[in-house]
Formats: C-alpha cells, sequence, structure tokens
C-alpha cells in the first residue's frame, strides 16, 4: 500500500518509515528504534521531529507502550536496547516528544489522549506513563497515579513519579513525597528528600507531621526540612525537638534554631521554662542559643546561658527563661504598638 505524505513535512522519508511502523511493519519500526538510540543527537532530532509531524494519533498510543513497555509490538527493541545509555536515550527522546509542541494541533491531540489512557487501569504501567508525562505538562490530575506509583511502581517508575511530582509544584504533592522518604534510605529517599525541599513552603504541614514520625531518621529530616524553609510560624512546634530522645534529631533542631536567629528564641525560652528538661535537652537548647550570632541577643541570653552552666541548671535555668521570656512579650508588644502608631500617623499626613 503506497502511503500519501504531506510535502510540508520536515522529513518525509522518517515521517514514511513511521507510518509503515504503525501498520505493522517491524523492519520500519526497527529503524525508528535505531535513530532514537542512537547517540548522535542530529539522528535522534531527526526522527522526533518527523514524529512531531506525523498527523497519526495511533502514534501516540504506541510510543506510550514503548516507553512503559520497552516495546513497539513485538518486543523488537531488544537489539537497540544494547545497555542503559540507550534506554535511557530512547525514553528521554519519547518523554521530549510528547512534552514538547512543536506544532499548534498537537498539544491538544496529546492531552487528550493523555487524558484518557489516565482514566484506563487495565495497562497499570501505560497509566503510570500517562501520568508522568501529564505532571510534565502540568497536569494535577496526575498527582493520584503518581501517588500509587510512589507505593505499587517499579524502582524506576517511582523515581519518574518524585521527579514528576516535584516539577508540578503542587502542596498536593508532598504527601506522597513524604510516603517516598520514608519508604527506604536509597536512591528513592534521596530524590524525595530534594524534591520534598525543592517543594520549599509548599511541604510545611508534612514535615510538621513528619516530627512526630517513630523513626528518628524522618524527623531529623523533618527538622531539616522546616530549618530550610525558615518559616517563623513553625519555629514553635520545630522547638519540641529539643526534647527529642535522638541526639541526631535534638542537635538538628538545635543548629536550624540557630540559624532561624532573634525569630527562635521566644521558642527555645518557652521549652525551657514550661517543660522538664534532662541534661541532653538542656545541652541542646544550649547550642541553640549560643549558636545566635547577634551580639545583642548575646547580650540579652548570658544570664540564661550561665544558668544552663551553672550548678543547678535544672532549678535556675526555667527561672531566668521564663523572666527573660517574659521580658521579649512586653518589648515585643510595645515595638508593636509603635509601629501601629507610626502607620496611623502616616496615614493622617
Amino acid at each position: 500500500m503506497d502511503i500519501q505524505i504531506n510535502l510540508s513535512v520536515r522529513y518525509p522519508t522518517e515521517v514514511k518509515l513511521i507510518k509503515h511502523a504503525l501498520n505493522g511493519d517491524t523492519k520500519a519500526a526497527e529503524r525508528i528504534l535505531y535513530y532514537l538510540s542512537s547517540s548522535n543527537p542530529i539522528l535522534c532530532q531527526i526522527m522526533q521531529k518527523a514524529i512531531h509531524d506525523l498527523q497519526d494519533s495511533r502514534i501516540w498510543r504506541q510510543l506510550l507502550r514503548y516507553l512503559a513497555w520497552h516495546r513497539w509490538d513485538e518486543y523488537i527493541d531488544r537489539d537497540q536496547r544494547f545497555g542503559l545509555d540507550a534506554t535511557e536515550r530512547i525514553d528521554q527522546a519519547i518523554i521530549e516528544v510528547f512534552t514538547q509542541d512543536d506544532h499548534k494541533w498537537e498539544k491538544p491531540e496529546k492531552e487528550t489522549a493523555l487524558l484518557a489512557y489516565l482514566a484506563d487501569d487495565t495497562d497499570l504501567l501505560i497509566q503510570q506513563a500517562c501520568a508522568y508525562l501529564l505532571a510534565l505538562r502540568g497536569f494535577s490530575q496526575a498527582i493520584p497515579v503518581l501517588t500509587d506509583t510512589i507505593k505499587n511502581g517499579t524502582r524506576k517508575w517511582q523515581l519518574r513519579a518524585i521527579k514528576a511530582l516535584e516539577t508540578l509544584n503542587d502542596a498536593r504533592c508532598a504527601r506522597p513525597l513524604l510516603m517516598a522518604l520514608i519508604m527506604d534510605r536509597d536512591e528513592v529517599h534521596r530524590e524525595a528528600r530534594r524534591a520534598l525541599h525543592n517543594l520549599g513552603p509548599l511541604a510545611k504541614s508534612v514535615w510538621i507531621e513528619a516530627l512526630n514520625h517513630p523513626d528518628k531518621h524522618i524527623r531529623w529530616e523533618a527538622a531539616r526540612g522546616l530549618g530550610r524553609i525558615g518559616d517563623v510560624r513553625a519555629v514553635g512546634i520545630l522547638a519540641g525537638g529539643l526534647l527529642d530522645e535522638s541526639y541526631a534529631v535534638r542537635w538538628a533542631t538545635s543548629d536550624v534554631l540557630a540559624n532561624l536567629g532573634a525569630k527562635a528564641i521566644p521558642a527555645i525560652l518557652t521549652i525551657l521554662s514550661r517543660y522538664p528538661l534532662n541534661e541532653q535537652s538542656r545541652t541542646a537548647a544550649y547550642h541553640a542559643l549560643h549558636g545566635i550570632l547577634s551580639a545583642s541577643i548575646q547580650g540579652y541570653i548570658k544570664p540564661l546561658l550561665d544558668a544552663l552552666h551553672g550548678p543547678a541548671p535544672g532549678i535556675e535555668a526555667p527561672i531566668v527563661a521564663q523572666r527573660l521570656l517574659l521580658e521579649w512579650e512586653i518589648t515585643d508588644e510595645m515595638k508593636s504598638k509603635k509601629k501601629q502608631e507610626s502607620t496611623r500617623s502616616e496615614k493622617i499626613v
């Protein structure tokens, strides 16, 4: 059968090759895979452009199957996937075709196909591939499938799901990323931690939740995650880590509080004045206070630092901390009133 090709396409020979492959020609499909697996980027780009130019909706299903299952029709890819590099080149080439649009008509066609396959759970790997590609295109509808991929997918697809959730940059992505962080200590854990840090304030609520996780390593990660966000509204909860039974969590917390500077003072004073502390927790609190570099703050808290290093820290430190906390609150209230008065004056003028 002679296949007619629009002469306006950039690479008519390659487009014709793809059409033959879609009609069942395995030799043509092998040739396509040769292009996509080539270490020569020009060959790969030629085939990508040919795919972009092809106005045949069947190509999206075939490429999805290939990305998900590493096959076109009859596992003709074995010779092309002769090594990890070749596999990565093929997969990346397909991902780029799905996420980049060379023509206006491509966008709705791809997105319609991907959303349809996303809703079809008869082939879970294709569903995972759709979720990954849709997330890269900015579709939050992919989050439930990506969450399930974190739970049940292969390691390769778990890592892709993490990347996709990070790309979406949505607060709803934080919980499945925390799930991935908790799962192991290997690559999935490392990538989930990086993705959560990159979500920034969007991950705040799950980091706060993780402060109470039974695994001390997760509590340590949570303290560090909240520290990177630097949100003063979480500092009170974060300071509770000074009471943690784990040395690592206490010291991670004290480092974070020290880096927060003056914003952390009320929370540390609250812990010291209202909770019974053992020697380890008092030492962590001392480390946090001593690590604040401001000279004025150091002068202000010197009596407390002396009490913490004194002969009866369990008795003296809470008393001094309570007094300093009261003074801090009074000073803050006065500053707030002055600011309000200044604002009113400016409005009158």
